[in-house]
């Protein structure tokens, strides 16, 4: 919560003139960043020049319309159940299908409304909390929540039960109470861009969903922002500490650490592993990119880091901070990485290291779209 918090307030500070010029959007209110953020990225749109209108209730279709803008406005075969609809759902409902969001199994082409996870799809009726949730879930791959919902609400064996339990555990929404949750309720246009801004952007479930680079062509003579990542990847792991000048970290010990990835173009990206004590109690660092539909498939960066203080301790061969790639599944090509490693914390335990992907390598950040992310710390090389 203290991420999406912060990621809220920098946000808001960002505000483009076309967002902050909506005379019925107040700034103050938590809606305003997430409605600015989607008017940049052209995800959505006012309802008049100087009108947003975020109280006014949201339809299915327009909330897949925006997932469909938000995921780069695919070109997606139409098929029946599409080509059935209003010519402005159409792209968005055939993307739908393509991308899991949707469903036609076993519905005869043409058939209106489709069912989406188990929810009765009608681009025209309003976007009740419960179909937004499972909208964000299947978009996101459907990912497990630790535990189940408690809300009195939502039944273990609704349609919505596991959407809702994960996106209250990823931060997305909350109950709109201690214990009920009301999947039934409608969706405005506010409460829909802050879901999906969440969803996209701050899920504090350790991954960060998806979204291609310049959804809207930046405008003529105006280059993209290089300072601000595209998508950041975030998880955590365990570290072990060498246990040395008497610390209190001892080797015994088993730590936490965190990992944060923050992915700046196909071919850079920052690493930042940080653990709770200085970097010279380990020299193993090891961040691990997960896909949860294919556990074969994993990609594994190795940072490998010497310090004086291992001199008699650890044998070293090779350079004093080596990068290591490997590629657990049947993908296979040249790769090549550098990194700079100047900006490490050594007393504050901060590994820092960003890596620069050459142009012709066959792997790019790109692909670790709906990947996890997980980091291990150790001595072990």
């Amino acid at each position: 919560m203290k991420k999406t918090l912060a990621a809220f307030f920098l946000a808001l500070t960002l505000l483009t003139g076309s967002a902050a010029a909506f005379a019925d959007v107040d700034e103050g209110l938590y809606y305003a960043a997430p409605i600015a953020w989607a008017v940049e990225r052209g995800i959505t749109t006012g309802t008049s020049e100087d009108t947003f209108s975020p109280d006014a209730l949201c339809t299915q279709g327009q909330i897949l319309t925006f997932l469909w803008r938000a995921a780069g406005s695919p070109e997606a075969e139409l098929m029946g159940e599409a080509s059935a609809l209003n010519p402005a759902f159409q792209q968005a409902v055939a993307w739908g299908f393509e991308a899991g969001i949707l469903s036609s199994a076993d519905f005869p082409s043409g058939a209106v409304p489709v069912p989406a996870g188990g929810v009765l799809f009608d681009p025209t009726a309003p976007c009740t909390r419960g179909t937004a949730m499972s909208f964000l879930w299947h978009y996101a791959g459907s990912p497990a929540a630790s535990s189940p919902g408690t809300f009195t609400d939502v039944s273990p064996s609704a349609d919505c039960a596991q959407a809702v339990a994960w996106a209250v555990e990823a931060g997305i929404t909350s109950g709109t109470s201690e214990t009920t949750f009301s999947p039934d309720e409608p969706c405005t246009r506010g409460q829909i861009v802050t879901f999906l801004y969440r969803c996209l952007n701050e899920a504090s479930s350790g991954e960060a969903v998806y979204l291609p680079e310049e959804s809207v062509p930046p405008a003529p003579g105006q280059e993209p922002d290089a300072a601000h990542p595209q998508r950041t990847y975030s998880g955590s792991g365990e570290a072990r500490s060498l246990g040395l000048d008497g610390s209190e970290f001892t080797s015994e010990g088993l730590y936490d650490a965190e990992v944060t990835v923050c992915v700046y173009s196909p071919h850079e990206a920052v690493f930042t592993v940080q653990v709770p004590f200085p970097l010279f109690q380990a020299c193993n660092y090891q961040v691990r990119f997960d896909n949860p539909d294919q556990p074969s498939q994993s990609y594994i960066f190795t940072f490998l880091r010497w310090d004086e203080a291992f001199a008699d301790m650890i044998p070293w061969e090779g350079g004093h901070n080596r990068l290591r790639f490997v590629d657990t599944g049947d993908e296979t090509g040249d790769i090549s990485l550098t990194q700079d490693f100047s900006e490490d914390d050594r007393i504050g335990g901060s590994l820092v290291r960003r890596v620069t992907i050459s142009q012709d390598s066959y792997f790019n950040f790109d692909m670790l779209a709906g990947y996890t992310v997980s980091c291990s710390v150790s001595a072990n090389l």
